[in-house]
């Protein structure tokens, strides 16, 4: 599974949204001091316990900007959505992002979720396409909508997905692209209501 191209309208002034993204990614040791017989015995520091690594994508960090209801909050919400990607795809937690997710009309947002779902059921693994996200534009509140459209540049490492046996089921190259992202916030939190193509100039 690649890039994926589908795309959703929201009618009304103006602004059409859709999906396009490309569907990440461990022990210790010590051994006990030898004591010779006869000769003095000479104390040894443990050896350092190394901790576990990573075994799959790191959460990101949720931004403390998120708190405004600014564009600055906007911004951070949609950055952080966007992160939130290779996570959801390689670990098939949907537990945040059925909560971030807009309840009607959010192709996006289901797109995202079933696909992750699948992988999980077929115990595939997602491997890679960790996102670094950068809101390039801010477009003005649709106060129709309470919505902030976005222009955010989004770089996507490479990534593959893998079957239980080895074997590679789809793989994709490294990805630049902008998109455009349109964030809510409805009193309590911030919402993504969809994501599509955006302004790349």
């Amino acid at each position: 599974m690649g890039l994926q191209g589908v795309f959703a309208r929201v009618r009304g002034r103006g602004f059409v949204v859709g999906v396009l993204l490309v569907g990440l990614l461990a022990g210790c040791s010590s051994g006990a001091p030898v004591v010779e017989p006869s000769l003095p015995v000479v104390s040894q520091a443990p050896s350092p316990v190394p901790s576990p690594s990573p075994t799959g994508p790191v959460k990101p960090e949720r931004p403390a900007d998120m708190e405004r209801t600014d564009e600055v909050g906007a911004a951070a919400a949609a950055v952080y959505f966007l992160e939130l990607y290779p996570y959801v795809k390689g670990t098939a937690d949907l537990e945040e992002w059925q909560v971030i997710s807009f309840p009607e009309g959010c192709e996006f947002c289901t797109n995202l979720a079933d696909s992750a779902t699948e992988i999980a059921r077929a115990e595939q693994t997602f491997m890679g396409g960790e996102v670094v996200a950068q809101a390039s534009k801010v477009y003005p509140l649709d106060t129709l909508y309470g919505a902030f459209p976005l222009d955010v540049k989004v770089d996507q490492a490479k990534l593959s997905i893998v079957a239980k046996d080895g074997t590679v089921v789809s793989a994709e190259p490294a990805t630049s692209v902008v998109l455009r992202v349109v964030v809510a916030h409805d009193g309590t939190a911030w919402r993504l209501m969809d994501v599509g193509e955006g302004n790349a100039s």
